[in-house]
């Protein structure tokens, strides 16, 4: 028993079969019209459309198309078109189901906007956790970001640790004078090193290293800013971009008749 049903825009009736309906939950598109329905709305048989008897004995093409002509004489010369234009070839349907499918696709609501705000709520986080965990880093390579990343320091409570960076600072000058006070054993140390970097650096240490006339070493001590800080309380904690400090040391040499000395920088 064939299955049909009308287009609700331009009354075209249509041939459809059980496997049509079940996909696409019945939508189709008409193939005269191209408008899209739902098959299900006024979905019949060839014998529920058909008023009259000779309908029973017609073949299912033609009784779709006497009831939509209203019972019109039937014409060897409008048989076909009619047929063509009332009856709707299996390739409509299909396309009716892509078609369908489409517009299904379409009316249903998609949460991009609220997808977008979570997406920009996680990017935010993401770089967040990225400038806390390298701001030192951030600071050493845009000097100019400081001032903000010290801010961001303050709201967080977390410390922004001043630049190390040893390739950057030089002794520009230093002179060590043995016996400089009424002690004979008493040595001082005089050094003025520069910070060549573009950025504030912290004080480094001194490594002091006392040698013989052979230049082999003979004693070496390293001395912390903290220590050399008691002895150059003018001095703040830190060395200014294109600045240079003067450190002074006072060092007790003892017996070791010391002919020479060698001082490096590091940063422990």
């Amino acid at each position: 028993m064939a299955l049909v049903t009308r287009c609700p825009n331009c009354a075209s009736v249509f041939r459809v079969t059980p496997q049509h309906l079940q996909m696409q939950e019945g939508n189709v598109r008409c193939g005269h019209c191209s408008q899209i329905f739902n098959s299900f709305t006024d979905l019949a048989t060839i014998q529920e459309l058909g008023t009259d008897k000779s309908l029973q004995g017609s073949s299912e093409i033609e009784g779709t198309k006497k009831d939509i002509q209203n019972d019109t004489p039937k014409s060897t010369a409008t048989e076909k078109p009619a047929k063509k234009e009332l009856i709707s070839e299996t390739s409509d349907v299909a396309n009716a189901e892509q078609e369908a499918y489409t517009f299904d696709a379409k009316q249903s609501p998609r949460p991009s906007r609220l997808w977008g705000l979570i997406s920009i709520f996680l990017l935010v986080i993401l770089s967040g956790q990225v400038i806390y965990l390298y701001r030192a880093e951030l600071s050493v390579f845009a000097p100019d970001i400081r001032p903000y990343l010290e801010q961001y320091c303050e709201i967080l409570n977390c410390k922004l640790p001043l630049s190390q960076q040893a390739e950057f600072l030089s002794i520009e000058s230093s002179d060590m004078q043995m016996g400089a006070t009424q002690q004979p054993e008493a040595t001082q140390l005089t050094a003025i090193v520069r910070n060549q970097a573009t950025s504030s650096q912290a004080l480094p240490a001194l490594e002091l290293t006392l040698t013989d006339i052979q230049n082999r070493a003979l004693a070496s001590r390293i001395f912390t800013p903290g220590e050399y800080l008691e002895e150059n309380s003018h001095l703040s904690k830190v060395i200014g971009p294109n600045n240079e400090i003067s450190i002074t040391l006072k060092i007790d040499s003892g017996d070791l008749n010391a002919a020479g000395y060698r001082l490096l920088l590091l940063y422990p």
